[in-house]
């Protein structure tokens, strides 16, 4: 797999936000540069306030370091992908690995005329809970949160993620990225996310939390990005 330089245009960016995340980045990173994508790509990991060796990881693994100006996931996400040079933005957790032929199928998808899209998200573990989380990838179509992708001149369009929020700018991109435009589901490939807040804070709270943000609030109050006052997440790096 070519790596995107100077004097090579990428054919994918990928942003990741980071926050202290020197235990995982460097098999999300190993996922990335493993994957049987024959294309070049940019990998942009944005520190956002990290203290620990995130930066230094990401580096030696070779990606680029960016350190974000301000707070809060996604701002971050908005200035990795203002500082990127490729056309199709790709936007990942930085405790999640990808499938081989994840990047490929993105391609694939771009090609058919979609502008956008995510694939299946799949939790570590194999507790019931875990499989009905996975399910949830399956059916819930805002569900951006882990993995998704979109080309940049849509993702200029409509503004990029909106910040301010803590929960729920995945689900406001994909409503108003996919307004009136292709996008798509990738069933081949996957993701593969850590389940650590939820084995923290319990599976049965977020099942109940997942039930009443993927059906009560998204699709029928359409209540789109939650703020601060709405959900809090503890911090569990």
């Amino acid at each position: 797999m070519k790596l995107g330089i100077k004097y090579m245009k990428p054919d994918i960016s990928i942003i990741i936000p980071a926050y202290n995340e020197e235990k995982l980045i460097g098999n999300t990173l190993r996922s990335i540069f493993d994957s049987n994508f024959s294309g070049a790509l940019e990998v942009i990991v944005v520190c956002n306030g990290c203290t620990d060796k995130t930066a230094e990881i990401a580096l030696a693994s070779g990606a680029k370091v960016l350190q974000a100006p301000s707070k809060g996931t996604a701002n971050a996400l908005n200035y990795g992908a203002k500082n990127s040079l490729a056309e199709i933005l790709a936007f990942l957790d930085a405790d999640t690995i990808v499938s081989k032929n994840l990047l490929t199928e993105v391609m694939e998808a771009i090609q058919k005329g979609f502008v956008g899209g995510r694939t299946v998200v799949r939790w570590e573990g194999k507790s019931l809970a875990t499989k009905i989380f996975s399910l949830v990838s399956y059916i819930h179509v805002h569900k951006w949160g882990g993995f998704c992708f979109l080309k940049r001149s849509i993702f200029d369009e409509v503004g990029g993620y909106k910040s301010g929020a803590k929960y729920g700018f995945d689900f406001d991109l994909a409503r108003r990225a996919s307004k009136g435009r292709k996008v798509t589901l990738l069933h081949k490939s996957y993701v593969l996310t850590s389940d650590r807040r939820f084995a923290k804070e319990g599976w049965w709270k977020h099942i109940w939390l997942g039930i009443k943000r993927n059906v009560l609030d998204d699709k029928i109050l359409r209540k789109g990005v939650k703020n601060e006052k709405d959900i809090i997440y503890e911090d569990h790096r």
